[in-house]
């Protein structure tokens, strides 16, 4: 299955959204998954099956 995380900065609120292929969702909302260029955090913001 694939998914769709998007995710928002904690400090500049940029949004991205990552693509990943898992049997199960591979986040939870609320995780930090990434670090932002201004030095914040991505946040799961929403999570989709790809269909």
């Amino acid at each position: 299955m694939d998914w769709f995380i998007i995710a928002r900065c904690d400090t500049c609120d940029e949004e991205r959204i990552f693509e990943v292929e898992s049997d199960l969702p591979p986040y939870e909302l609320g995780d930090l998954i990434e670090e932002c260029s201004c030095g914040g955090k991505f946040v799961v913001d929403e999570i989709r099956e790809m269909e």
